[in-house]
């Protein structure tokens, strides 16, 4: 989750955001040919990391499969997808916009200081919707 402040991990057994990088970073969930045209207002930029770590060593859970980059992607796209839709799903319940998207991978990862085998996916811009914010 990129902030105005940094870029946070969420730990979903302890339910924190743990910092990983300081400064904004929002600017790179946008796509740069999508930024020469479009300026993002959105306080929040969900940034979608799929870590492929965790899809060969699971623990209790053996798929060959697994193992397969074909069938990895096929899990962690499908995956990303249905965490995008739930992002949708919250935001429109609490008065929200949300955008999917593309993002600019290459500075993600490097900014992020990712490991080889953990891949940068889509971003997901989340803020009030343009007429609400005119109205303040």
């Amino acid at each position: 989750m990129a902030l105005e402040d940094g870029t946070y991990l969420y730990d979903a057994v302890t339910h924190r955001l743990n910092p990983v990088a300081t400064g904004d970073l929002r600017f790179a969930a946008i796509n740069p040919r999508q930024r020469a045209t479009f300026r993002s207002t959105a306080p929040v930029q969900l940034i979608y990391v799929a870590d492929l770590h965790r899809l060969t060593h699971t623990i209790g859970f053996k798929e060959p499969g697994l193992h397969d980059p074909e069938i990895q992607k096929s899990y962690y796209f499908v995956d990303c997808g249905m965490i995008g839709g739930n992002v949708y799903l919250v935001a429109a319940a609490q008065g929200l916009a949300a955008w999917f998207h593309n993002c600019d991978k290459a500075t993600l990862t490097k900014s992020l200081a990712l490991r080889p085998e953990q891949k940068v996916l889509f971003a997901q811009s989340v803020g009030w919707p343009a007429a609400a914010e005119a109205g303040k």
